[in-house]
């Protein structure tokens, strides 16, 4: 007797299948235009969070229904960056070269050169997300931060890792420096 078993999903992107992909497309249609998805869990697909641009958010699961996560599943470590939708469609359009360099065969040898992909560690995660908080806390209040808050990016980027939120951290600065 033969016992299929599904894979727990690796963390990597292009792993995700195109039908899954185009599902969380149409959740990102209907409430938000970015999303993340949870590092935790035991099938295939991934669990994922749609934000909008209120930074309201909503959990699905695997099979696209709505989820109520514990506070763990989509915090800064154990889950992936956040993705826009335009990032989302190019996975999609790029999934098919993926299974294509899968298809050929593989020298029982690797050898690496000097630009490989290393595994990401969580830290590096969760400077990717923090980097993502900035970035999407900057790009709505642009227009009404200080015109040299740039200068201070590190320095926002120490406070998020200290666990003040972006909106904080950037509130500090602007206190402290204009």
């Amino acid at each position: 007797m033969t016992i299929k078993r599904s894979k727990r999903w690796n963390g990597e992107m292009d792993t995700l299948l195109p039908a899954y992909l185009n599902e969380v497309v149409r959740q990102m249609t209907a409430y938000g235009d970015r999303v993340r998805f949870s590092l935790v869990g035991s099938s295939a697909q991934p669990a994922y969070q749609v934000i909008n641009s209120f930074e309201k958010k909503m959990a699905f699961d695997v099979n696209h229904h709505l989820l109520h996560p514990s506070e763990e599943e989509f915090s800064d470590t154990t889950a992936t960056k956040i993705f826009s939708l335009d990032q989302v469609h190019a996975l999609i359009a790029n999934a098919g070269m993926k299974q294509q360099a899968a298809a050929r065969p593989v020298r029982a040898t690797v050898r690496r050169s000097s630009g490989a992909s290393r595994p990401v560690t969580a830290a590096q995660k969760m400077e990717e997300n923090l980097d993502a908080q900035k970035y999407a806390y900057f790009k709505e209040h642009s227009a009404t931060l200080p015109e040299g808050i740039r200068e201070h990016s590190q320095e926002i980027s120490r406070l998020m890792k200290t666990g003040l939120t972006a909106e904080a951290a950037f509130t500090q600065v602007v206190n402290e420096y204009f």
